[in-house]
Formats: C-alpha cells, structure tokens, sequence
C-alpha cells in the first residue's frame, strides 16, 4: 500500500523577538521554557521544546494545536481466550475479563462525562453478542462503536478469506446491537498478513487504527480500490494493558504489574510531546485494567490535562473524516 503521509520536518526554527505570540515574547525575554515531572527527589524541570520551534505537519480544526483520540478497548474475557483457551476458559480466569463490562465501562463513561469527551470504543462482535446492553448504554451516550474483530482473533492465524468473513461477522453483530454499522476498525493484539491492510481496506471502512509507523494520521490507497482509507497510528507505550494486566502466562516471564505513576508519567510525557509538536494523541484502555478504583485517577489526569490545553478531542470518525477532508 501507499502511505500518503507528510514526512517529518524535523529542522528547528528560532523564535522572532519581534514575532506575536508566546513564542516572541519568550525570546524577547530571555526565559529558559521548563515543564516539570515527578523524579526521584520530587519536583525535576526539563527544558519545553515550543510549538512554534517546529513545523507543524497537519492543521488541526477549530485553531487547535494538536489532536487527541481515546480509545476503549472492549476485550472482556476474549483477550485471555484468545491468548489461550486451553488455559484460560475457567471462570477464575474468565472473571478477570468480565470485570470490565461488569464494573469498570460504567467508571469510563463517568470519567467521560465528567470532562465532556467522547471516546471510540473498540468492540468485537462477540462482546456485543454477550454484552448488548453494555454496548448499547455506550451508543446512548454519544460514544463511537467501531470493530475490533469478531472473537478477537489473531489475523496472522487466519487465511485472507477467513479474515473476510471475522470481519463481515463481527461487522453485522456489533451492527445488530448498535444500530450502526462501524466505520473504524482496529486488529486484535495479535500480529497480521500481508493481506490484512489491503482486506480492511476492501470492506469500506473510513479508517483503521492499527499500525505504528506515523505520529499523525494518513491516507492508505490501494491501486484496485477508488476511495482512500484512513489509518490512524497508535503506541505500545499508549495502551495500558502490557503495563497492568497479568494472567498465568502474560506477560511473558510473568513480570509484575507497572507502577501506576511511572505509567502515568510516560503517558504525560508523550501527551506533552505530542501537543508541542502538532501531533494525534492515541490513548488505548481496555476497562478491565484501567477501570478498577485504584487506577481510574490515571485516565481521569490524562483527561484533565487534554482539556486544559489547545487539543481537540474527538472520536475516530471524527478525526478520520476531517483528514480525508483536507
């Protein structure tokens, strides 16, 4: 496939004293721009690299300096079934997945609410079959249902027809329960073929929302097909799950559970960094991990600090549209 994406301009440009704006009166005056972060020893201030010390490479709407998307990941039990059946359909084990249906989307929508964000939820097509009136009080609310496969396979398994036909499975259930086909599409963890973006592409949906190569959204063409297909770049380090879940076999080695500060940091840094360099923001939560109690605060600052700044914060469809409108 082509990548029609504008590659980054990383060369830097001195602040004008006599220019308007932050920028120029920083220069004028002669400060030294510091943000600061937790460290060992407290409070620790690391120099700001300004939005206008860098080329901005996509406009954002409404005057806003970058762009910020929330993801809900609606896993369930499926994940763990999907890593291995065999050792995870008891229900101790299925219980861990059941938790985020059952307690923590209700903590998300709240916490959504509360700041007044909209967020894209991931769903699989069996979630919806098992959880019709989770996903239906998410629809209620004002939030995006897109696809997240059927049984959340992994696509690398699966021949190019059997990815078809997850994908027309997953599509009509989560469209049976929602009432609206999903326009956005995301791969389950799991890896992928060669085929799968080009498959994904075929199906009609406006944008994917899988892939790791850009830090702004582009156009993915396919020479047979007429219309381009959005692709929507995420981070391992933006998903929460490596970070706070643990089963019997997962994480590999069974290391233990983050620490929920320093998972926090990293998502502010990169949520700092994004917004001083013009950038998509792509924050991934399945509610089985970040909805217990104890770890709600982490998407509640992430949020507060979103709406704070010059961000605009939208769903998928919505980023998705506006891109393939430029």
């Amino acid at each position: 496939h082509d990548l029609h994406a504008t590659p980054p301009d990383h060369r830097h440009t001195r602040a004008d004293p006599d220019a308007g704006g932050a920028a120029g009166r920083d220069a004028e005056q002669g400060r030294r721009l510091v943000r600061h972060r937790r460290g060992d020893r407290g409070l620790v201030a690391e120099p700001v690299l300004r939005s206008g010390d860098m080329k901005k490479e996509i406009v954002w709407p409404r005057g806003c300096q970058s762009a910020a998307m929330i993801c809900v990941m609606l896993d369930a039990e499926f994940i763990w079934l999907s890593m291995d059946a065999q050792r995870y359909d008891t229900p101790k084990h299925r219980s861990m997945g059941e938790y985020g249906p059952l307690r923590g989307v209700d903590r998300i929508l709240d916490a959504l609410n509360r700041f007044h964000a909209k967020a894209t939820f991931f769903t699989p097509g069996i979630f919806a079959e098992a959880y019709p009136d989770t996903v239906k009080k998410i629809v209620q609310a004002g939030h995006e249902i897109a696809l997240h496969g059927h049984h959340h396979e992994d696509f690398a398994t699966l021949s190019p027809e059997e990815q078809r036909a997850v994908i027309r499975q997953g599509c009509q259930s989560v469209t049976n329960v929602a009432g609206k086909k999903p326009v956005g599409f995301r791969l389950p963890e799991g890896g992928c073929t060669e085929e799968t973006l080009q498959i994904i592409h075929e199906a009609g949906f406006l944008y994917d929302n899988s892939f790791f190569d850009h830090d702004i959204p582009y156009r993915v063409h396919h020479a047979q097909l007429a219309d381009d297909m959005i692709e929507i770049p995420t981070r391992w380090e933006l998903i929460d799950f490596p970070y706070l879940a643990w089963g019997d076999s997962f994480p590999a080695g069974n290391a233990r559970i983050a620490i929920y500060d320093d998972v926090l940091d990293n998502w502010l840094r990169e949520l700092d960094a994004d917004y001083d360099m013009g950038y998509c923001y792509v924050l991934s939560v399945p509610p089985q991990t970040i909805g217990s109690p104890g770890r709600m605060f982490m998407l509640n600052t992430v949020l507060e600090q979103i709406t704070r700044k010059n961000i605009w914060l939208a769903t998928g469809e919505e980023i998705a549209g506006y891109v393939k409108s430029l």
